[in-house]
């Protein structure tokens, strides 16, 4: 019973560390500021805002609203740069405060923001894909939040679209829908034509969004592949002749 009860032990404890390792390793996959605090559109106008080896321009915002809910403003909208810490890849954090309650009257709120993302002169990288998360939504009764996207690679109208995503929150969705990507062929540099957020009470209900992010994955320039695959192809030559 005594080395029944040893063996057992020993198995609670390498539970319990592959538990402290794991929940360590979730804990540190998180998103890391490197802006600072995050910074109003209005402040960005006519202004670049960098984050990383990319470079956020051309910003702007057209909001609207219905039945007393708060229209959008380039005042209430905030970003802050940073990096997904698992991935390595830079995004943007959008912070925000929009709400639609369907008492006393149904509300909406739509908003359509606008801005180009490119990597900075010097970096030997193209952008491949886009990522959107939802994380500060909610949603009860009929109301729901939505947000689409159209990506392209140049500026409207002359611009192909590349990528279009879709995200929403409703009541009963249990959050299947709070993520989206899309993957492209690789450019320098992207427009959000249309990032269209909308918000709706619906007729019995209320929605809130106060956050979401953005992700941008990259890949090295075919010149820089073909100097790595030139370098490795070289070591190799060189180990096989010894």
């Amino acid at each position: 019973m005594k080395v029944k009860s040893r063996t057992m032990k020993k198995h609670y404890s390498v539970l319990l560390l592959l538990t402290v390792i794991f929940i360590t390793t979730a804990a540190s996959a998180a998103w890391q500021s490197i802006t600072g605090d995050p910074v109003s559109i209005s402040s960005l106008q006519g202004n670049p805002f960098i984050f990383g080896d990319k470079k956020l321009a051309n910003i702007n915002l057209f909001g609207s609203s219905t039945g007393g809910a708060i229209t959008p403003s380039t005042d209430s909208v905030f970003i802050q740069g940073g990096q997904d810490s698992t991935t390595g890849n830079y995004g943007l954090r959008f912070v925000l405060s929009w709400a639609a309650f369907s008492e006393p009257n149904k509300q909406t709120i739509n908003a359509d923001i606008q801005f180009s993302v490119s990597v900075l002169p010097g970096y030997n990288y193209y952008i491949k894909d886009v990522e959107m998360a939802l994380t500060g939504v909610s949603a009860t009764g009929t109301g729901g939040v939505a947000i689409g996207e159209t990506v392209l690679n140049g500026p409207f109208p002359d611009g192909d679209v590349i990528a279009s995503l879709s995200c929403s929150k409703s009541a009963n969705d249990h959050g299947a829908f709070l993520k989206d990507s899309d993957v492209f062929t690789p450019v320098k540099e992207i427009w959000i034509w249309s990032k269209d957020v909308s918000i709706s009470s619906g007729t019995n209900g209320s929605a809130h969004i106060s956050e979401f992010y953005q992700f941008y994955s990259q890949v090295p320039e075919p010149a820089t592949i073909s100097l790595l695959t030139i370098g490795a192809l070289a070591l190799l030559k060189r180990k096989n002749s010894k």
